[in-house]
């Protein structure tokens, strides 16, 4: 007897309190709600985790406005046997996606942060699951027009086009509208990965 084991999705940020859980919320929402359209929804495990989390803390008011959803979110620390497992891993930022190759370097090819996630699968795959789409975007790195930095910025630290920043210290609007577009892409990825990888009637 072959038992099959659940395709997955990975959200990584820093301390798994504010962006990752955000995502992943959005993320299952999303999909769940588009099955109760009658679409057809994928049964993926989503999972959320940080590479510098405190295990147990609850997501940030602000998430949880954003995502009601992520109220029952408790902090996961990032281990390695997590990444294995993964058969897509979303990062929010750069920096993250740099530590998971650093810690599990055969997950490079399956980590994106979500806004690289997003460009490279602008145009349509071929894959019919979620390992084969995490494959056709990696297939694709080096070949698309990226986002760079935007010159007005001086700072050396200015972050990347693809980042999610984390915005907790920039104060409470800047932080709301930063989880609020994550959760707009969040939701597209969703929608695009089910339309490409759900199952066909």
């Amino acid at each position: 007897m072959v038992i099959e084991m659940a395709e997955s999705v990975l959200f990584v940020c820093a301390q798994n309190v504010c962006r990752s859980p955000l995502m992943a919320a959005v993320f299952r929402h999303t999909l769940r709600a588009e099955g109760e359209l009658g679409l057809e929804s994928p049964t993926w495990e989503v999972d959320s985790v940080g590479t510098q989390a405190s295990e147990g803390r609850r997501a940030c008011r602000v998430a949880v406005e954003v995502e009601p959803e992520a109220a029952s979110h408790r902090s996961v620390r990032l281990e390695a046997d997590a990444l294995d497992a993964a058969d897509l891993v979303i990062a929010a930022s750069l920096e993250e996606r740099s530590l998971i190759a650093r810690l599990r370097p055969s997950a490079r090819t399956r980590t994106f942060t979500l806004r690289e996630a997003l460009r490279l699968g602008d145009e349509r795959t071929s894959a019919s699951s979620l390992a084969e789409y995490a494959t056709v975007l990696d297939s694709r790195r080096g070949t698309l027009d990226l986002p760079t930095p935007s010159r007005r910025f001086l700072r050396r630290e200015s972050p990347s086009p693809l980042d999610i920043v984390d915005v907790h210290q920039f104060g409470m609007r800047a932080h709301r509208k930063g989880l609020e577009a994550a959760a707009v892409d969040t939701r597209l990825l969703a929608s695009r990965l089910r339309k490409e990888l759900a199952p066909r009637s």
